[in-house]
């Protein structure tokens, strides 16, 4: 019942409060042999606050969001070993039968077995044209890429991805009709956005910072609207309506103890 996420940017702030409110409504409602008073949710970063790419502001209220819902947040200590039998970090051990790594991953090999250079991360060092400057006609886009702009990495999220594709598509097409592209790449950052638990969000768009359940009714609108097809945005509304004010859950694991040989026949 003690739950270790590494990692406390955008992914690990909405797992973590997402595991405290399934601890606190479906696992008291569904599961009369589970205690909810003895789990423990403990968010774990080795920088200095929570979602540190978000306004210093914006910080602080999602750490006192996170402590309200019972997860535990601890900034400023970095994790030395993962292993079967819970983490250690800041040379104190932290024992747990379940440890989520949300600090980031790796980049494909693909950029390696090019012979492109490649950062800390793996990504493939691209030009202004996200193009592979050793490798005439390959591009990178999305996670696998090192985008700078203005001096600045291009975060790695999917709304600079999706734009990416997007260029690399047109210009390969304006290519294969002979006409060359000279402008360069440019994101537009259309804000971020971090969903902490229920009624409660907080977005950053340049000067604006807004956080509470307005922000969070944007969030849900946001995420609705971009969804693919009519049909798919009427379902996800239904359900989320529904878990909403139930509190319940579509899906279910439900353990069977193993059937021994014959057990069928008595």
């Amino acid at each position: 019942m003690t739950f270790v996420l590494v990692g406390a940017g955008p992914t690990g702030v909405e797992l973590a409060a997402s595991l405290a409110q399934m601890v606190q409504v479906t696992l008291r409602g569904n599961f009369r042999r589970i205690d909810p008073a003895k789990a423990t949710i403990i968010l774990l970063d080795g920088a200095k606050r929570v979602l540190p790419t978000f306004a210093e502001s914006l910080s602080r209220k999602v750490a006192r969001r996170l402590e309200k819902l019972g997860v535990k947040v601890m900034t400023d200590v970095k994790v030395e070993t993962v292993d079967d039998k819970g983490v250690i970090a800041g040379g104190t051990r932290i024992p747990s039968a379940i440890v989520i790594w949300t600090a980031g991953v790796v980049a494909a090999p693909v950029p390696k077995m090019l012979g492109a250079k490649t950062d800390r991360a793996g990504r493939a060092l691209v030009g202004p044209l996200l193009n592979v400057v050793d490798a005439p006609g390959v591009f990178v886009v999305g996670d696998a890429a090192s985008v700078m702009q203005d001096g600045h990495p291009v975060p790695g999220v999917a709304q600079a991805a999706i734009q990416e594709g997007r260029y690399v598509g047109r210009l390969i097409a304006k290519e294969l009709k002979g006409r060359k592209v000279k402008r360069p790449f440019s994101y537009f950052d259309k804000g971020n956005m971090a969903v902490v638990g229920k009624n409660y969000a907080v977005l950053e768009r340049g000067w604006l910072r807004t956080s509470g359940f307005l922000t969070w009714l944007v969030w849900a609108f946001v995420h609705i609207l971009s969804l693919p097809q009519l049909q798919n945005r009427m379902r996800v509304q239904h359900q989320w309506v529904w878990s909403y004010f139930t509190g319940q859950r579509s899906s279910r694991l439900i353990p069977e103890p193993p059937r021994t040989p014959g057990a069928e026949t008595r």
